[in-house]
């Protein structure tokens, strides 16, 4: 039993104690609002107030088993496993794109029906294109500085996953993929004559997406001016402007808003951080913000311990990878409840409802803590 005992300690001790309690803390509390914001809606919709957080609290064991799973799998296995996870990332995508097997829901067609959930395979693409792009960078370390190796290495091969995000369409998850992408060739040091080019060049081409397609054309519209079309396509973030002022500083109280009762669309989801600003004020607001920093500053300072430690450039790109994956999915989705940037349906990593995306991102941070085995500082 002691031996038991010495043995689970030395594991819990071999990680990095504090960026684990971080997205605990993260993770715990989104439960908490995803109860708060949806047992209304839950009570309309299925006639059980506790179907959404039952739900998602299914998953949330889930993704901490599998996060503690993801922490014995060496992290070097990843580059060996990258072109097989990016091949099943094509599959999955092409597979939302088939009559029955893929679900449609308020007009994308994102998710792949498994009987008991729907399954939104973008979550997944995420993690591979993370991992396959780490892959490449270590690989052509040290010729980063040809366009052929820093630029067209890292793209070409998962432009097709991306192009099949566009299908569904997701413009979100392929702008955040991009900048991710963009943000890790920057750190792994890519020409910056190449990388800054790449990146005029991307952000024409985003552009070009939102002047073809209506929808995105007038989403882009109403955060210029939501007041234009109030009834409209301007009013999900005028109802975030009203809850968010009226939270306050101090907020109203948990369980107390009101824009979670059928006036906040997606109020459990992409719109969360309003219910949170609503009920905790913007000391709650403020509280998610300081998380996420941590977040951040602790996933970077984890990949940049484990390439002092080991000298591996597939660990530090993979780690940085996927703590920006997270994060700046954080940071977007905050600054579009605020009114800072025009609406994408993107959630709130770890606190937003939603199944798939609570497993992968427990899963990729237990990749991440497999990094700092026996290098927690």
């Amino acid at each position: 039993m002691k031996k038991e005992a010495n043995t689970l300690r030395s594991w819990f001790n071999s990680f990095d104690f504090v960026f684990l309690i971080i997205v605990v803390v993260l993770v715990l509390f989104g439960l908490l609002m995803v109860y708060s914001s949806s047992f209304i809606l839950s009570q309309e919709r299925t006639g059980d107030g506790l179907a959404y957080i039952k739900k998602q609290l299914l998953f949330t064991v889930l993704g901490f088993g599998a996060m503690a799973a993801a922490t014995r799998i060496h992290y070097s296995k990843w580059m060996n496993w990258s072109a097989g996870l990016l091949i099943a990332a094509m599959v999955l995508l092409v597979a939302v794109l088939i009559p029955g097997l893929g679900a449609r829901v308020g007009g994308a067609q994102r998710w792949i029906r498994l009987g008991f959930m729907n399954f939104q395979p973008s979550e997944f693409v995420k993690f591979a294109l993370i991992v396959f792009v780490a892959r490449q960078l270590s690989k052509k370390q040290e010729r980063l500085h040809q366009f052929t190796a820093g630029v067209l290495a890292n793209f070409l091969l998962p432009l097709p996953a991306l192009i099949l995000l566009l299908k569904q369409p997701d413009f979100g998850s392929v702008v955040m993929i991009g900048v991710t992408i963009f943000a890790m060739m920057f750190l792994a040091g890519v020409s910056l004559r190449y990388l800054f080019g790449s990146l005029a060049l991307a952000v024409a081409g985003a552009g070009m997406l939102i002047w073809l397609e209506p929808y995105r054309l007038a989403r882009f519209m109403s955060f210029l001016d939501p007041w234009a079309d109030p009834g409209g396509k301007g009013f999900q973030i005028i109802q975030s402007f009203v809850g968010l002022n009226h939270g306050g500083f101090f907020g109203v109280g948990l369980g107390n808003g009101k824009e979670k009762l059928f006036y906040l669309p997606e109020a459990h989801n992409d719109f969360i951080l309003a219910v949170i600003g609503e009920e905790l004020g913007y000391l709650g607001v403020i509280a998610v913000i300081s998380g996420f920093l941590l977040f951040i500053y602790r996933g970077l300072k984890i990949a940049l311990t484990s390439l002092e430690a080991t000298g591996d450039r597939f660990a530090f790109n993979l780690g940085v990878g996927i703590t920006l994956i997270i994060g700046l999915q954080a940071f977007v989705n905050i600054a579009v409840v605020l009114g800072l940037l025009p609406t994408k349906g993107l959630t709130l990593p770890f606190i937003s409802y939603g199944g798939s995306a609570i497993l992968v991102n427990l899963f990729a941070v237990g990749v991440l803590l497999s990094l700092t085995r026996k290098q927690t500082t």
